[in-house]
């Protein structure tokens, strides 16, 4: 027993020292992948081989020719689909690959070259790809061919600088295929998923000067379902273009960089009410020429000029003085213009009318969004007054006078 019993302590002291040995070992480190030649051509210049036409097509690439860049698209969050985007400091393409798990081995920030060789340089709706033409459209390098044609070099960096969009008319053809950021902006349908569950989908980024990009999202996108954040900042993404619509793609929801801010309540303040008539019963006056009538069929302040002379007619409100602690305090008339001839209709607000002399008083015209200052909703003694000019039978109609603002915090 005991001779059996040293033989087991022996055996288990050889491992142990057979393990110590190992854990004084160095792990073995992959060695940094690096390319033996060197671009000759950049991209833009790849870029211009190829003419845009009407309808899809390609362009063959010189034999020899190798371009470079760093990847700035991944397929992890699924919205990247079987290509790679690269970009240079001249330009961008779309490198078409037949494969769906690209970015273990591809990863943002990873510089990589391309022997072109027997690739070409063709289009998908104006948007610009490198890989193969087959039956009628580019097709993409299979996954065993990859080594023959890309090659990655050094270790993985940072991404490129995004260029800064403040607007879609400050975007260039240079820009398509390259990183972006849209400054102050937000999506026109918060709330809404990125993606419709059963197709791709187009969503409107609004930039701070009201022009539009679309953000295009996969629905087999991880991130398909989440909502659109309301509130408005930055969107980085892949600039794209779809015949001549331009486009946004995203990596992940961290190239959205939009805090979700609540919903804006936007409160009813004043309205008047057509069913009963304003002029007798609201408060509204009827100054200068005569002309301003209730117009009951209509369910509208109306005024005509039913006379041959011209007449100015002002029809004034009563003081509202409930407009205080509101943001956003809006004067809204949808339709209100109606008017014929040389009939001229205005708008104003006042906060020194003393009810009886309208021109004594100071009156400003109501902005063309119907926003009225915040000094001016803060007065007690605010009033609208329309005035109207008009001859012989010029008339105006108001079907409708709501005033509205968001309670301020």
């Amino acid at each position: 027993m005991n001779t059996i019993h040293n033989i087991k302590l022996a055996i288990i002291a050889a491992f142990l020292l057979i393990g110590g040995a190992s854990c004084d070992k160095e792990l073995d480190v992959a060695p940094v992948m690096t390319y033996d030649g060197q671009a000759n051509m950049t991209i833009a210049e790849l870029n211009a081989l190829h003419t845009v036409g009407s309808v899809d097509s390609y362009d063959s690439i010189p034999a020899g020719t190798v371009i470079s860049g760093i990847i700035v698209s991944s397929d992890q969050e699924g919205n990247c689909y079987k290509y790679l985007t690269i970009q240079d400091e001249t330009g961008g393409i779309q490198i078409k690959i037949d494969n769906s798990a690209l970015y273990p081995k591809y990863q943002i920030g990873q510089r990589i070259y391309v022997e072109c060789k027997d690739l070409v340089i063709g289009d998908y709706h104006k948007n610009r790809q490198l890989g193969f033409w087959s039956n009628g459209s580019m097709a993409g390098i299979a996954t065993s061919q990859e080594p023959l044609y890309i090659f990655r070099d050094g270790l993985v960096g940072n991404e490129p600088t995004p260029i800064v969009l403040n607007s879609k008319n400050e975007a260039t053809e240079d820009m398509i295929n390259r990183l972006v950021i849209l400054k102050d902006c937000h999506f026109a349908d918060p709330g809404e998923p990125y993606s419709d569950p059963d197709a791709s989908t187009s969503r409107d980024i609004v930039m701070s000067d009201n022009s539009v990009i679309v953000l295009r999202t996969s629905n087999y996108a991880k991130f398909a379902a989440q909502p659109l954040p309301n509130g408005t900042g930055d969107i980085v993404g892949i600039l794209t273009v779809y015949n001549t619509t331009l486009q946004l793609t995203i990596r992940d929801l961290n190239d959205v960089r939009i805090a979700n801010t609540p919903a804006v309540e936007t409160i009813d303040l004043y309205s008047v009410d057509f069913s009963n008539d304003p002029i007798a019963n609201q408060g509204w006056s009827v100054l200068g020429d005569e002309g301003w009538f209730y117009y009951a069929q209509g369910a509208a302040f109306a005024v005509q000029n039913t006379g041959t002379t011209a007449i100015e007619s002002w029809l004034v409100s009563p003081v509202l003085s409930n407009l205080g602690g509101y943001d956003n305090v809006t004067l809204s008339m949808p339709n209100e213009l109606c008017q014929v001839n040389n009939g001229q209709a205005h708008k104003y607000y006042s906060v020194d009318f003393n009810g009886t002399d309208v021109h004594s008083a100071t009156w400003t015209e109501v902005p063309a969004n119907g926003i009225l200052p915040a000094e001016v909703t803060n007065n007690a003694n605010l009033r609208i007054a329309f005035q109207f000019n008009g001859h012989s039978g010029d008339f105006w109609k108001i079907p409708e006078l709501k005033i509205t603002g968001v309670a301020n915090n």
